[in-house]
């Protein structure tokens, strides 16, 4: 009997022993590993759907602040160019109401001066330098000859119109008037001429 129960005591212990190892294999097999294997899987992925978004507001945060630098640049350029128009015409208007403060070599006096005030039938011309001659161009009409009522006088230098009937201007303009005077060497030609221009006023 005593050797019986040895014998049952021994199978025991080996049938709970094989229990024991296969549980741990089993366990050490499946539930570790499934463990690691899920949360990797599952951290992945969020943390793909998370930068997606964060990258686009990014990018379209950027090209909106792109087109508005480079509205604000176009609208300056705008405003730059119509300040430059208006400083522009308002320099030309000066200059030709302040000639006769800076005239070129070949002028000796423009008649009327700039920014006078005359007669309506006052005479119109230029003194010109010795050596030089000229013709007119009166509120956008030329005065070349004798015909046009031209009065040249080289040796004084005096080139002029006389407004009146039959002439090419029978009467100034009232207000405002401007003069071209077309000035060349006399060594050379017409063709060599450059404009002296001015304006003046009329009552």
């Amino acid at each position: 009997m005593t050797t019986e129960h040895t014998v049952d005591n021994d199978a025991e212990g080996e049938a709970s022993s094989e229990a024991t190892q296969s549980a741990a294999t089993s366990g050490a097999h499946t539930d570790g590993p499934r463990v690691v294997r899920g949360r990797n899987r599952s951290s992945a992925p969020q943390d793909r759907v998370k930068q997606g978004p964060s990258g686009s507001r990014f990018s379209t945060l950027i090209g909106d602040n792109r087109d508005g630098v480079r509205r604000v640049v176009w609208i300056a350029l705008i405003l730059c160019a119509l300040v430059g128009i208006f400083f522009t015409g308002k320099a030309a208007t000066t200059g030709l109401d302040s000639a006769s403060g800076s005239l070129p070599d070949q002028v000796d006096r423009l008649i009327p001066e700039s920014g006078a005030e005359v007669l309506r039938q006052s005479q119109v011309g230029i003194d010109v330098a010795a050596g030089h001659d000229a013709y007119l161009i009166i509120n956008g009409v030329e005065v070349k000859s004798a015909e046009d009522g031209l009065i040249r006088d080289l040796g004084t230098g005096l080139v002029l119109l006389q407004p009146g009937p039959g002439k090419a201007i029978e009467v100034l303009n009232e207000g405002r008037n401007c003069v071209i005077a077309m000035v060349w060497d006399q060594l050379e030609n017409e063709k060599s001429a450059v404009p002296v221009s001015w304006c003046f006023n009329a009552t």
